[in-house]
């Protein structure tokens, strides 16, 4: 648009009709070029999902007709201004939030240096958040727009806002924020009370915005009683009496009950964010009831039954979970914000601890009626990640390997020798036979075959070409060879027929039962397989926002672990993202070996962007398997 139809785009407004004399008057030029440049404005915005209504004696205003497709336009038309379109949404939130009385649309477009319509469009945005806290906006014609509800939830939104985007400015602050933290750190070190640095962070964020609220006369009101949260003792009650009495000395005010209850509240939210390495150490403050302790046993329980993975220390675990339940206990109850700088990294370096947390969460989401926050998920994640490597730093099952060779009997027991020594951390128990030997063999003893001579009989095990004396590159080409006999463990799990494309589905539902109607006659499951898979549909679980989606059963529903993949010829909406491959695994019961690699592979793929992309433009198994690597 040339700059004058952006002027005229400016001025316009989807709230109420503007006269063409208006129009005119603003942009200092007769009627007829306000209608000429009307019409060349409708003429673009239909295009954009907009256009222009007018009305007989009231004038003109844009109507939108598709919202997605509006907006994406606003934002692609305000990129390079000095606002970007994520920026203008907390900049707005922020005037919102710390204006005590209304906020004219017109006074935030100049702000931000945006039209009317594109505010309008931003506080849409706005409103959905507010929404989460028990806020809204409210408009008075005149006056402008403004926040209202309780104040408790001001400070929640205040708190999580200042928490995950740090973009509120200090010079409109009363309190120094550097003071309050050396002073709150000068008070847990007298307490013996120790915070991480995340959690102090946090710590300080909460009371600073206290602090500043009350100096600008809000005040919360509360109808709890600390003394009964087993988060709480007789330390942290001692902290927060005399870090009131600092305050109240400091700035010549009164703490009332409520707001002492406030900090109170927070500071036994903030205990055991994440686990051990995130605690405040006060073991002997936590009482663990039945009713928490109930809740890890129920998420331990639901992830086994799921994912069929026991943990090597149910018990440490359980007991770790329960540390972390007792302040997300309070956090559950009175919404308290919580925010986590890792979750990217938890998604990428941790997705099947990640989906367990998901899944596991469920648990919570039915005992509290709420929905877990992203970042609290996160939390839980590390629990279970660190419990899933301890898993995997047990001791490695070692291999038991056949060597077919023509060699002497003093030869081949030499060659034995020091295949044991070279391969003593990879391999069991080394059993030896010549060519002949083969027929009467007990393959079930052994996992591979290295052979030095070749092999006439089919058998049924991998089978490795090797030399009879180790020299120069045979060590790592040994090595190489077990690691391939590990992939093709793992390509067990992927085959041809379980490579599917040009399915007849249209949408989530018939995708997963032409899906699982192929399954069930090429595979050996329950009877309910499709029903199960819907079943864990109900439940959230991570999405890879990479044009994938990975569906599995709500329960165990065969003996052995495979997964079919679906490239489908037209995206389809899954869980509000669009979807063009469908990866269904079902991890079995009995085969527990790789399992762990297998989720990770497939995890890695989901991740991988280009991966996706490239099997997308080449629906082929070969290509597949290349992109997993294995």
């Amino acid at each position: 648009m040339g700059i004058r139809l952006q002027k005229l785009f400016s001025l316009m407004s989807y709230d109420e009709y503007r006269s063409a004399t208006y129009f005119a008057t603003q942009l200092n030029v007769s009627l007829k070029t306000v209608r000429n440049d009307i019409k060349k404005l409708d003429s673009n915005l239909c295009h954009h999902g907009a256009t222009i209504e007018s009305k007989a004696h009231n004038g003109y205003r844009i109507q939108i007709m598709d919202e997605e497709k509006f907006s994406k336009w606003i934002n692609d038309n305000e990129e390079g201004k000095s606002v970007d379109a994520t920026n203008r949404n907390t900049i707005i939130l922020e005037k919102l939030l710390e204006s005590p009385g209304y906020i004219k649309i017109d006074d935030l477009g100049e702000i931000l240096y945006v039209s009317r319509t594109c505010v309008s469009a931003a506080l849409k945005q706005v409103e959905g958040l507010l929404k989460q806290y028990n806020l809204r906006i409210v408009r008075k014609p005149a006056l402008g727009i403004r926040i209202e509800g309780e104040e408790f939830d001001i400070r929640r939104l205040l708190c999580y806002c200042q928490l995950k985007y740090r973009y509120f400015d200090e010079k409109n602050q009363k309190v120094d924020a550097v003071w309050l933290g050396q002073m709150i750190i000068s008070l847990l070190n007298k307490y013996d009370l120790h915070l991480s640095e995340m959690a102090l962070n946090n710590f300080v964020n909460y009371v600073h915005v206290g602090m500043n609220r009350i100096l600008n006369g809000n005040f919360v009101n509360l109808n709890l009683n600390v003394e009964g949260f087993s988060a709480v003792g007789i330390k942290e009650l001692s902290f927060c009496n005399e870090l009131v009495d600092v305050l109240e000395t400091e700035f010549e005010i009164t703490y009332p009950v409520d707001e002492r209850n406030y900090i109170l509240l927070y500071l036994g939210g903030k205990q055991m964010a994440g686990g051990g390495n995130y605690s405040i150490e006060s073991d002997d403050n936590f009482i663990f009831n039945r009713e928490i302790d109930q809740l890890s046993y129920d998420m331990i329980e639901l992830i086994r039954r799921e994912f069929q993975i026991s943990f090597s220390n149910n018990f440490e675990l359980r007991m770790t979970l329960n540390r972390h339940l007792v302040p997300l206990d309070i956090r559950m109850r009175y919404g308290l914000p919580l925010t986590n700088p890792m979750i990217d990294e938890i998604k990428k370096n941790y997705s099947l601890a990640y989906d367990m947390a998901i899944r596991a969460s469920s648990i919570l989401k039915k005992h509290y009626n709420n929905d877990l926050s992203e970042d609290e998920i996160g939390y839980l994640a590390l629990i279970f990640a660190l419990q899933i490597n301890k898993n995997s730093n047990d001791p490695i099952k070692k291999s038991n390997v056949l060597i077919v060779s023509n060699a002497t009997v003093s030869t081949m027991n030499l060659f034995k020798q020091k295949y044991e020594q070279a391969f003593s951390s990879s391999i069991n128990h080394l059993y030896v036979s010549d060519p002949l030997g083969l027929r009467n063999f007990d393959f079930s003893l052994v996992d591979y075959v290295f052979t030095t001579v070749p092999i006439m009989i089919e058998i049924p095990k991998p089978i490795f070409e090797i030399n009879s004396f180790m020299e120069g590159n045979d060590m790592q080409s040994i090595e190489e060879a077990l690691w391939r006999a590990e992939s093709n463990e793992l390509r067990r799990f992927y085959t041809p027929k379980r490579f599917l494309t040009h399915l007849k589905g249209r949408d989530r539902t018939s995708v997963l039962k032409e899906m699982c109607e192929i399954i069930e006659k090429q595979e050996k499951v329950s009877d309910d397989f499709y029903e199960m898979v819907l079943a864990r549909e109900e439940y959230p679980h991570m999405m890879y926002k990479n044009q994938i989606a990975l569906p599995h059963p709500n329960r165990i529903c065969s003996t052995y672990t495979f997964a079919y993949i679906a490239v489908l010829d037209e995206p389809i909406e899954w869980n509000d993202e669009w979807i063009r491959v469908v990866l269904l695994s079902s991890p079995g019961s009995q085969d527990s070996k790789n399992r762990q690699k297998f989720y990770e592979i497939t995890a890695k793929f989901a991740l991988d962007h280009d991966a996706v992309e490239a099997l997308i433009n080449d629906p082929q198994f070969p290509k597949f398997i290349e992109l997993l690597g294995i």
